[in-house]
């Protein structure tokens, strides 16, 4: 079991590819730098989970699986491509398909708690 309620707030949180290197990122603004931790999976799997942050910044995301999040801090801006603008905060939760684009705006470091499935990945979560 992974209990979210002591895990959100472990260390390991490792420097990730920068953003403007991964395929479903555009960066917009700024100069947004991630970071993350698998408790479940990795790059690539088809079941993935951890905590992730990123410093402020604007970037249009295509999501690479299916995903829910659940905030833990900070403070973000999602448009979806009809032009649709959600603010979330700590303690928020949001669900997004595979293939969806949006925009982020992070006014605030963010760091969330996620969980991806990608149905068409190869490899299983170890």
């Amino acid at each position: 079991m992974l209990d979210y309620v002591t895990l959100k707030d472990e260390g390991g949180l490792e420097p990730w590819p920068p953003l403007e290197e991964l395929p479903f990122v555009n960066v917009l603004d700024g100069n947004p730098v991630h970071e993350g931790r698998f408790d479940l999976g990795g790059f690539g799997m088809r079941t993935m989970a951890g905590v992730w942050q990123c410093t402020p910044g604007k970037f249009e995301y295509t999501y690479p699986g299916d995903e829910i999040c659940t905030l833990l801090q900070g403070r973000i801006h999602v448009t979806e491509q009809d032009g649709t603008t959600h603010t979330y905060t700590a303690g928020d939760i949001f669900y997004t398909n595979k293939g969806e684009t949006v925009t982020w705006v992070i006014e605030e470091t963010v760091r969330k708690v996620f969980f991806i499935h990608d149905p068409d990945a190869e490899q299983l979560a170890a």
